[in-house]
């Protein structure tokens, strides 16, 4: 066994994958306990109703985002990684020019929007006007700050990208919360210190790019410039995006949904539950951070069996880090419920519940991760469409009839047939399966 893990940690990608996926790690553990901290302070001070009117804005806030990036975020991993593999620095300079251009058209198209449907919006989702209304000014600086951190993953500052990514918002929106409260005393602070942190985050996430962008670029007067044609890019980046979308759905229509039947409690309840299951995830999210880039090196270079080798030692990763958690989990969710106070002890069957899904997720591996990188984002953006169809048909059955226990149904069966679905997707394209089940070959 010693000799096993010695050989392995003399093995270069999996060195990398333990070494900067343990960075993501730590950081992301930081941000879970920072993210419970801020649901915990809001919850206690503003009650169940206040929690679910702010996560409600904040959903809203990110799908109108998620529009406007047009998936030129996660398009940037894939070819600034390729990029700086390359060593085409002017490259990279010309192809963030183009994105930052149409992004900000875009997103002030969007702000307009949101701000012009915001009485709709509010009804529709049964939160605060006002809530979306401010809301709607933020769109640009959290598409730079979702730009800004990816591009990050893309130059493989992983530590810098996991801060940013799980950490930073939830750790300003707490001081944001406390600073805000010395000066008014107002239902609207927790949104009000959400949205200072996303702007202070927009900007430190920018000067961090450009810092270690121009601490690794060497210019080379004879690079030959890669222009990539705005028709090529958004052929990449669209089908990104409506995968993203449908990633979106599956993750946030249960939310949206028992807030238009049920209400903003039900919403907080359900939230607290999702935000405990999501920390089953937290080894699969932080070894991702740093696989994508090099399922994308590794496809460029068409070295198939270094995707294989990478995906299977990730699966392995993931595996061994994330069931004891979940056996915690499962064997205590009326402590971790409890936590909130007796009135989320109604969600202790949706937190097993959705732990279930978040096994047969982490089982999968980083199949997501590895179809974006490597080419296979048609088939990805499939799947997922038919996983959020799946997601949006058993919530509107299951809600009505068994509350937030058929949200928490709902995301378990979609979430399930859209990762065993990937997993046999990618051993059929490449020959190779990302799903790890220890003496099971």
């Amino acid at each position: 066994m010693k000799e096993k893990l010695l050989n392995a940690l003399e093995d270069k990608d999996f060195s990398e994958l333990l070494k900067k996926g343990g960075i993501s790690f730590f950081l992301r553990i930081c941000g879970q306990v920072m993210g419970f901290l801020m649901s915990f302070v809001v919850a206690h001070y503003f009650g169940a109703k206040g929690l679910g009117n702010y996560v409600l804005a904040i959903v809203i806030l990110r799908i109108f985002t998620l529009v406007s990036k047009l998936g030129l975020d996660t398009f940037s991993i894939r070819f600034i990684a390729s990029f700086a593999k390359q060593g085409k620095w002017k490259s990279i300079q010309l192809f963030r020019k183009k994105i930052i251009t149409i992004v900000s058209i875009t997103s002030l198209i969007s702000s307009l929007v949101m701000f012009i449907f915001s009485f709709e919006i509010a009804n529709l989702v049964n939160t605060r006007l006002e809530y979306i209304e401010v809301s709607s000014f933020f769109i640009l600086p959290m598409v730079f700050f979702m730009l800004h951190y990816q591009s990050l993953r893309g130059l493989k500052r992983i530590a810098e990208f996991s801060f940013f990514y799980r950490m930073s918002q939830a750790t300003f929106s707490i001081a944001g919360l406390f600073l805000i409260s010395q000066f008014i005393q107002s239902d609207r602070i927790p949104i009000y210190a959400y949205l200072t942190s996303l702007s202070t985050v927009s900007l430190l996430s920018y000067v961090s790019y450009y810092y270690w962008f121009n601490k690794k670029c060497k210019f080379d007067s004879s690079e030959e410039i890669e222009d990539l044609p705005l028709k090529k890019m958004l052929k990449i980046s669209l089908p990104l995006m409506f995968a993203q979308s449908v990633q979106f759905i599956m993750a946030w229509t249960d939310k949206l949904m028992l807030g238009n039947m049920l209400g903003p409690e039900s919403v907080a309840i359900y939230g607290v539950a999702f935000r405990f299951s999501m920390g089953v995830s937290i080894t699969l999210m932080a070894i991702n951070s740093i696989a994508s880039p090099k399922f994308a090196e590794k496809f460029s270079n068409n070295d198939i069996s270094g995707m294989a080798k990478v995906a299977m030692q990730s699966a392995k990763l993931i595996f061994w880090t994330t069931i004891p958690l979940a056996s915690i989990l499962l064997i205590f969710p009326k402590f971790f419920m409890g936590i909130y106070g007796s009135d989320f002890l109604i969600g202790v069957e949706v937190l097993r519940w959705l732990i279930v899904g978040r096994i047969v997720n982490a089982l999968s591996g980083s199949v997501g991760s590895l179809m974006q990188m490597t080419g296979q984002q048609n088939n990805y953006m499939k799947i997922l469409i038919v996983g959020s169809i799946i997601n949006v048909t058993l919530n509107y059955v299951l809600i009505p009839i068994y509350g937030i226990k058929g949200a928490a149904f709902a995301s378990v069966f979609s979430l399930s047939f859209w990762n065993l679905t990937m997993v046999y997707n990618v051993k059929k394209k490449f020959g190779f399966s990302t799903f790890y089940i220890p003496l099971i070959k």
